[in-house]
């Protein structure tokens, strides 16, 4: 019996452990918050507001190691209006205080690497780093600093995108059910820094399925 034992277990680990030269596909809805950067402190300086959002990640890795994947990642996620208060910016030229609101997305295509620390339950590590784009709607000062209506866009804030350099990283926690499906929990960050825009940055939960196979790459 002990024989035995030892043989399923044995069996398993190896079953488990075979990481090594496993793609895996990734699927990872999130929820998110953003701290959106916006030059609207006056003078140039950035203010900086949060809103929440939501996200979805697909991210298709290949096993290095048995403890080590790397892979490439599309990540997207959305974001309410982000509100502005108290916000300085030109209107046809003229300076105006008051309250701004504009809404923000972003895309980013990420490369990195993932260390896997277990067998069945496993701790997991990301890090990664890529490029980014972000739209943005045009903003609007919805009052000014009296309290008057306004609902004009600033200079220079009409709906644009505008392009990004990005770095990430992830912790987590997956459970693998067999061979191929794979579930997880994790928390991410990402800061982008924008090419002739202000920094974004992004955190975000989320829950995974994975599914994993060998393909014959020779």
């Amino acid at each position: 019996m002990c024989v035995a034992c030892v043989g399923v277990v044995s069996l398993y680990g190896r079953k488990a452990r075979a990481d090594r030269y496993e793609a895996t596909l990734v699927v990872r809805p999130t929820g998110t918050i953003g701290r959106v950067a916006e030059d609207v402190g006056g003078n140039g300086s950035a203010v900086v507001a949060s809103a929440y959002g939501g996200g979805l990640d697909v991210g298709l890795s290949y096993g290095l190691r048995n403890w080590l994947d790397f892979g490439v990642e599309l990540g997207a996620a959305g974001f309410a209006r982000a509100t502005y208060d108290p916000a300085t910016v030109m209107i046809s030229s003229r300076p105006h205080t008051g309250q701004i609101e504009r809404t923000t997305r972003e895309a980013q295509l990420r490369a990195g690497a993932t260390l896997r620390l277990g067998v069945a339950w496993i701790p997991v590590f990301y890090v990664g780093v890529g490029v980014g784009v972000r739209p943005q709607s045009a903003a609007t000062m919805e009052r000014d600093d009296q309290g008057t209506a306004v609902g004009l866009t600033p200079d220079d804030m009409s709906a644009g995108m505008s392009f990004d350099i990005v770095a990430a990283t992830r912790i987590g926690f997956e459970h693998r059910f067999d061979s191929r499906w794979t579930a997880g929990l994790s928390l991410g960050a990402s800061h982008a820094i924008g090419l002739g825009a202000p920094s974004l940055d992004i955190l975000s939960a989320g829950v995974s399925v994975a599914c994993s196979w060998y393909p014959n790459l020779w």
